[in-house]
C-alpha cells in the first residue's frame, strides 16, 4: 500500500479514537498491582541513549544490566559503559510508570551498535535469568532494512525470533514487544548514504515492514511498539522539523546533534509510545505537569504534544 495512502487511513482512524474516546473512558489500570512488573529492554543505543540529559536519566531508578556489580553481561561488554549506569528511554519510561502510579521494575540490556543476533550470542544469561513479565527489544537501526540499503533483514527475522524464543523458555506467560525505531536523518539527507536521495518516510516505512512483518509472522509477539511511526506522525503534524540539517522555527529536533539517536523529544516520544502500548496506560493522563518531561527541559505545551502524539499513533496501529 503506498505511503501516503496508509497515512490517509490511519488520519482517518484517528478522527474516529479523538470523537469516541476521552482519555477518563479509557480501561487503563487505575492502581498498581500488589507484586511489580518486571520489564526487561533488550537493544543498544536506541534504548540507552547517546547524549545527556538522556544518557544517564533516572538511571538510579532502573537496573543496567551491564553495569550492576556481579552482573551477568560479563566484564567485557560492561566497559563500554565506563564508570556509570545509564538511563535512558527506559529510566524515562520507569519515571512515567510511577507517575502513572503503575508498579514497574524496570531493567536495561542495551549495548551501543548491537544486533538481536548479538544479544542472543551473547546476553542469554541476562535474558534468561529470570522470569520476566515483559521484554522489548529491537535490532540495530538498519538491521531490518532490506539489503539493498544496507540491511540484513534475515538475520533480523532469525533472531528475533530467538529472542522471542529464549524469553518464553523461562516465562511462557511473558509479554514480549518489538520496538519499532525510526528513521535515520544522517542517512536520508547527506550524499552517498543508505537513503540518500528519497523522502524520510522511506526508510520508516521499510522499519515498519519489517517490525510488523516478525510480529505477524510470530505470533508470540504481543505487538509491536511504534516509536518510529510516531517519529513520521509528529513530522507529519508539524510539531517536528522533518530535516535537522535544514532546521525550522518553532518545531522540535527528534533527533540529537549527530542526526541519528534521539534528543530530548524523540527520547520522551519514545517512552511515551511504550507507556501506551507496553503500559497500556494513557501518556495524555500526565498532562502538562509531568515531571520527566520537566527534568529533561522540554517545555510544559511541547510535552503535552509528544503524548498526544504517543497515544494518537499507537491507537492507529491497534491492535497491530
Amino acid at each position: 500500500m503506498p505511503v501516503f495512502i496508509r497515512f490517509l487511513r490511519r488520519a482517518a482512524a484517528l478522527a474516529a479514537v479523538t470523537t469516541s474516546c476521552s482519555p477518563a473512558a479509557l480501561a487503563y489500570p487505575a492502581a498498581p498491582p500488589h507484586k511489580p512488573t518486571v520489564i526487561l529492554f533488550v537493544g543498544n543505543s536506541f534504548f540507552h541513549g547517546a547524549f545527556e540529559p538522556v544518557l544517564s536519566y533516572n538511571a538510579a531508578g532502573i537496573t543496567d544490566e551491564n553495569f550492576k556489580p556481579g552482573g551477568a553481561a560479563g566484564r567485557a561488554r560492561s566497559t563500554l559503559h565506563g564508570r556509570a549506569a545509564w538511563g535512558g528511554i527506559p529510566g524515562i519510561f520507569k519515571k512515567l510508570t510511577a507517575e502513572a502510579g503503575l508498579n514497574y521494575e524496570v531493567h536495561m540490556e542495551a549495548i551501543s551498535g548491537q544486533t538481536v543476533k548479538f544479544h542472543y550470542d551473547s546476553a542469554l544469561a541476562v535474558v534468561q535469568q529470570r522470569p520476566w513479565d515483559q521484554v522489548v527489544l529491537h535490532d540495530y537501526s538498519t538491521g531490518p532494512v532490506p539489503t539493498r540499503h544496507g540491511g540484513q533483514p534475515a538475520r533480523f527475522f532469525d533472531y528475533a525470533t530467538r529472542l522471542e524464543q529464549a524469553v518464553h523458555a523461562a516465562n511462557p506467560k511473558a509479554q514480549v514487544y518489538l520496538y519499532e525505531t525510526w528513521a535515520r536523518a544522517d542517512l536520508t539527507y547527506p550524499a552517498g548514504k543508505n537513503y540518500s536521495g528519497l523522502p524520510l518516510d522511506s526508510m520508516t516505512t521499510d522499519l515498519h515492514r519489517a517490525y510488523y512483518r516478525e510480529a505477524a509472522q510470530d505470533k508470540h509477539f504481543a505487538g509491536v511498539a511504534p516509536a518510529g511511526d510516531a517519529w513520521l506522525w509528529a513530522i507529519q503534524q508539524g510539531v517536528a522539523m522533518p530535516n535537522p540539517y535544514a532546521p525550522e522555527a518553532g518545531k522540535v529536533d527528534l533527533w540529537g546533534p549527530d542526526h541519528y539517536h534521539p534528543s530530548i523529544y524523540g527520547a520522551y516520544l519514545n517512552a511515551c509510545v511504550l507507556l501506551d502500548r507496553v503500559a497500556q496506560y494513557d501518556p495524555r493522563r500526565l498532562g502538562a505537569q509531568e515531571q520527566a518531561a520537566a527534568d529533561l527541559g522540554i517545555a510544559p505545551e511541547v510535552a503535552v504534544k509528544l503524548q498526544r502524539l504517543a497515544h494518537e499513533q499507537v491507537r492507529a496501529a491497534w491492535p497491530h
